[in-house]
């Protein structure tokens, strides 16, 4: 699959009709299944970034597991602090995750996933 999406990825870099023909499905995907194009687009990004987790999950050790959680800690000590309350992160986070579940059951209906 990753050298489909590899030579997809080309083709779209060096062709305009072929960038034109994604776009109009997308769009046309996004009517049938009544979102706009780029909840459409989120949808299938966060999926990917979703597969990338999980792989990275069955592949780690609980050394690697512990060396990325002191690696995150380091990360939040110098980071600038959340200014919104966890309620407001959460109520962000619930709504995405519906999001996404609403987009994949219109999405499983036509047969796309």
């Amino acid at each position: 699959m990753a050298s489909d999406v590899k030579s997809i990825e080309v083709l779209l870099e060096r062709d305009k009709e072929a960038r034109l023909s994604v776009s109009e499905w997308i769009v046309d995907l996004a009517r049938r299944v009544h979102e706009k194009p780029e909840d459409v687009v989120w949808f299938f990004e966060m999926r990917q970034r979703m597969r990338k987790i999980e792989e990275k999950a069955k592949k780690i050790s609980e050394d690697e597991l512990e060396r990325w959680e002191r690696e995150i800690e380091k990360e939040l000590e110098s980071s600038e602090p959340v200014r919104q309350n966890l309620e407001t992160l959460m109520k962000v986070g619930e709504n995405s995750f519906r999001k996404f579940k609403r987009i994949e059951v219109k999405l499983k209906e036509l047969g796309v996933v």
